[in-house]
């Protein structure tokens, strides 16, 4: 089916998916125990220099004042049993599989980002406040721990454990705060800020990050079609299918099936588009002309500060200005309950006429607001 992504490209956003969501259900965990404390800085999704040219990406840090200790949460998302050979080569088995499939070694990766975190915290003078850095390795409740081969010595745990794990570490207890000489309140709030300030935002789009490239069909001189790459459209990419797979709010009917070398995942329009298609009879004297694929239609100002475009199944997106919070405060109004928020994009998304109509009047009635950048 023209349009649909390939099992494989399906594969990587499902993926992608799951890692949002294990992401999310752990930082909802990590807030409800650190966010509201004086004594720990909680920070999310922090990107920073890892000194030899390249970023190291931390899923969360935790900065604790009065042991000194700062925590490096490493988030794995796996559903499956996960387990290790004497060579220290990382699998995750899955139920219904015959062979298990090959993960990179996520205590390494943990262990990595410490040691950025630590030249960071040298770099800035922070690293006799924060002495020591741990390393834990989160996955799911439902997940799986092969504890034959992966002892209570590496800091694997499932997240219901976690907290358990981190009191051991970086805890203190009642008598203890009485003694102790932390950080000050003042000065862990202010190392937060500053490591949050370092973090440098991923500027590749999220085609170049599953590895997408869009097709589009160009005339070669002989008047043959020929594939041709072209820049990929996020706005496309999202109504092609990409849009509702990486969104961890909207379900995706998938399946996943067994195969020799690894899981191939399909759906019903999948399933479809692969079944037999009829003989139909040879029309002479005519060419195959492909067709071309309709892209989401040039953003169009509906109010200061606010457009909308028609995406390629009809569907109306509704975007502010990223650097005009008025804006964003009258639209997230306007659709609330009438479209349904894209936090992939930053956009709002209406499949209804009535819901939109509504939509760009209630927009329309503050229209002095200042224009700011798209």
């Amino acid at each position: 089916m023209a349009g649909e992504p390939s099992d494989r490209l399906r594969k990587k956003m499902l993926a992608h998916r799951r890692g949002i969501i294990g992401e999310r259900e752990t930082a909802h965990i990590l807030d409800r125990l650190f966010f509201d404390s004086k004594d720990h800085v909680l920070i999310h999704d922090l990107r920073i220099p890892d000194g030899i040219g390249s970023f190291a990406q931390f899923d969360h840090i935790i900065l604790s004042r009065l042991s000194r200790k700062a925590s490096v949460v490493e988030v794995k998302n796996y559903s499956g049993r996960m387990s290790r050979n004497k060579h220290d080569e990382w699998v995750v088995w899955y139920e219904g599989r015959r062979r298990p499939v090959q993960i990179p070694n996520p205590v390494a990766q943990a262990r990595r980002q410490r040691d950025v975190l630590r030249a960071w915290l040298k770099a800035h003078d922070h690293d006799k406040a924060f002495s020591e850095v741990g390393t834990f390795v989160v996955i799911p409740a439902d997940g799986q721990i092969d504890r034959t081969k992966i002892t209570e010595a590496l800091p694997v745990y499932k997240i219901d454990n976690f907290h358990r794990a981190w009191v051991a570490f970086a805890g203190v207890s009642p008598v203890g705060k009485l003694f102790s000489s932390g950080v000050p309140s003042g000065t862990l709030v202010a190392i937060g800020a500053q490591l949050a300030a370092s973090h440098v935002s991923d500027e590749q789009t999220m085609a170049q990050r599953l590895g997408i490239e869009p097709r589009s069909y160009a005339q070669r001189n002989d008047g043959a079609a020929e594939q041709v790459d072209e820049p990929a459209d996020e706005e496309q990419l999202a109504a092609e299918a990409a849009e509702d797979a990486l969104d961890p709010d909207c379900p995706l009917p998938v399946r996943e099936e067994e195969g020799e070398d690894e899981v191939v995942v399909t759906s019903a329009e999948a399933e479809e588009a692969d079944a037999p298609t009829p003989t139909l009879p040879e029309q002479a004297d005519e060419e195959a002309v492909p067709v071309a694929q309709r892209k989401a239609s040039p953003a169009v100002v509906i109010s200061p500060g606010i457009a909308e475009r028609e995406l390629p199944d009809g569907r109306i997106a509704f975007l502010a200005a990223r650097d005009n919070e008025a804006a964003k405060a009258r639209l997230s109004a306007a659709c609330e309950g009438r479209a349904r928020w894209q936090p992939l994009f930053q956009n709002w998304i209406c499949n209804d006429d009535a819901a939109a109509l509504e939509i760009r009047m209630i927009v329309a009635r503050e229209p002095n607001s200042v224009e700011g950048e798209m």
